[in-house]
């Protein structure tokens, strides 16, 4: 006789296949996350170096008078994907809850993490957008003063990042799976991506320089290593579900 499944154990079966198509769209946004956010932040917007932290109140009013529309433009952009860093990191979390097991931190530290990152890109995307809103009609002086708050909000929030990158790091290298669900090498990605971060404290003491906003560190290194580490993981986050899923 042909064995019949129990209805509810195929029931449950379906319903974990369609959680994990969530998770693997989950991580497909992040595409969502890089990509409006590199057009609006670094090509519409002209970011990528920003002005100068050591310009003064004209020239950065004179910046953002002369590219009102596309900072409009490229702020609108850079909001809207920032959530979906959240929903790529939600799809981490599961992977790391069952490296660690359910009563392991690292799971809510990443996923907490996750969520603060895509706030920080989120907040000063809607100040710059202010600043450029009614630059014609501001201050040279207004202008500044939210650009600068854009940029000390943006880098001074670093730590939510740090403990994401941490965490996924410390993860990784727990994992005691014959064949780990991560390679060993992309935990200490994860803890070098962290350590790029820790110099942005001298932001507000350094206007030139590698430690400014627009320095070698504190925007090149950090923005390069940002985006490597998800470039890294992205990949095997989605080898690590299928084998979950298979298993």
């Amino acid at each position: 006789m042909t064995a019949t499944l129990n209805p509810t154990v195929r029931d449950g079966a379906a319903a974990d296949h369609a959680d994990y198509r969530l998770l693997r769209v989950g991580l497909w946004s992040v595409v969502v996350y890089v990509g409006l956010g590199l057009l609006g932040f670094a090509v519409f917007a002209g970011f990528w170096p920003p002005p100068g932290e050591d310009l003064d109140a004209a020239a950065i009013a004179a910046y953002f008078r002369d590219n009102e529309t596309s900072i409009r433009i490229g702020m609108v952009l850079m909001a809207v994907g920032a959530p979906c860093y959240y929903t790529w990191s939600i799809a981490l979390s599961k992977i790391i809850s069952r490296m660690e097991g359910p009563m392991g931190p690292l799971s809510m530290t990443e996923l907490i993490g996750g969520l603060m990152t895509g706030v920080v890109t989120v907040v000063p995307a809607i100040v710059w957008q202010t600043a450029a809103f009614r630059a014609e009609t501001r201050s040279a002086e207004s202008v500044q003063l939210l650009y600068d708050l854009g940029w000390l909000f943006f880098d001074l929030t670093w730590m939510f990042s740090f403990l994401q990158s941490v965490a996924l790091g410390i993860a990784i290298l727990k994992d005691r799976r014959a064949q780990p669900l991560f390679p060993r090498w992309t935990g200490y990605m994860c803890f070098l991506t962290a350590a790029v971060y820790v110099p942005l404290v001298f932001i507000p003491f350094a206007r030139t320089g590698p430690f400014a906003w627009h320095g070698v560190l504190n925007f090149w290194a950090v923005f390069v290593m940002f985006f490597v580490l998800i470039a890294i993981l992205t990949p095997y986050a989605f080898r690590a579900l299928r084998r979950l899923e298979a298993e």
